[in-house]
């Protein structure tokens, strides 16, 4: 019985939380625009509720839905990027002040915006996850001094990656790569992730120039050996094609940088790839950034 009353309290407040977050989206989306001073207003208002809205639903967002915890955290901070463009933008650069000097407000209002509906989106999983069996194991873990952290939070440490992709395929690959990591197989995380990498590379040429023609296809692909470009010729055709793709040249520059970094020109004498020994050796990599990038970029071409 006990249990029951907390299932139905934690969706009372779920449930007031995704009537605050349709508040939030209401004041960003808010486009009949009134005067800089109502606009700064809904700002101020958006500002001081949010930061309220998030702090409380960061402790239910992590123990109902540790797969989506450090997603739902990006979106509104990271200190793990080279810079600021409409890929990486955080809801945080929105409190701020952070705009794009060469687009007007409503721009990066659309931009937040989008953040906060991806995180009530992620938000909204959690009424599906709250039963009576899920509140006991909560109670059980609490009391049992054997058990100081639930296996899902120590195993969610010991992820690479935590990102949703689209394609099922690339969300397997995903978790090739984070059990490798895992179990300290650092060349094989390290070698999976570059072949993750390489395909969301080719899904970004792709999208852009579409394989009606061999010419399209040959951007991609290599007709005389029978297989896909390698990283390097990919990145080489970024940086050629960069002003025929729809978004800012400067986000392909950025990831042409990442990109280069894990597949630096090699020597003939020297090995086909580099050792890696360390889980810092993997981080200094920035894999992980460099898929979110990635798969960012390919979200906003598609849409």
């Amino acid at each position: 019985m006990t249990g029951q009353k907390t299932s139905e309290a934690s969706k009372k407040e779920i449930s007031d939380l995704i009537r605050i977050a349709d508040e939030l989206l209401e004041l960003l989306e808010d486009k009949i625009a009134i005067s800089d001073h109502d606009y700064q207003k809904n700002r101020n208002e958006f500002i001081s509720d949010y930061g309220k809205w998030y702090t409380r639903c960061l402790p239910i967002v992590r123990s109902m839905l540790p797969d989506k915890a450090a997603r739902f955290e990006s979106l509104y901070h990271t200190n793990n990027r080279s810079g600021t463009n409409e890929y990486t933008y955080t809801i945080q650069d929105y409190i701020q002040g952070v705009y794009f000097k060469d687009k007007p407000k409503s721009y990066t209002d659309g931009i937040t915006t989008k953040r906060l509906k991806e995180q009530l989106s992620i938000l909204e999983q959690a009424t599906s996850r709250i039963t009576d069996f899920s509140f006991e194991l909560e109670k059980f873990v609490k009391i049992n001094p054997m058990s100081t952290q639930p296996s899902s939070s120590i195993s969610e440490q010991e992820k690479l990656m935590d990102i949703d992709f689209s394609d099922e395929h690339y969300n397997s690959i995903r978790a090739e790569i984070n059990s490798c990591h895992k179990r300290g197989f650092f060349m094989a995380t390290f070698l999976l992730s570059k072949e993750l990498i390489r395909n969301l590379l080719i899904d970004i040429i792709r999208i852009n120039f579409h394989p009606v023609s061999d010419e399209e296809i040959s951007l991609y692909y290599d007709f005389q050996n029978d297989t896909h470009k390698g990283i390097g010729q990919l990145i080489e055709v970024l940086a050629e094609r960069k002003e025929e793709f729809d978004i800012n040249p400067k986000a392909i520059d950025q990831l042409i940088e990442m990109v280069a970094a894990i597949n630096p020109k090699i020597k003939p004498g020297s090995h086909s790839f580099k050792s890696i020994h360390t889980h810092e050796d993997i981080e200094n990599y920035r894999l992980t950034e460099t898929v979110e990038l990635l798969n960012d970029i390919i979200e906003f071409m598609r849409k």
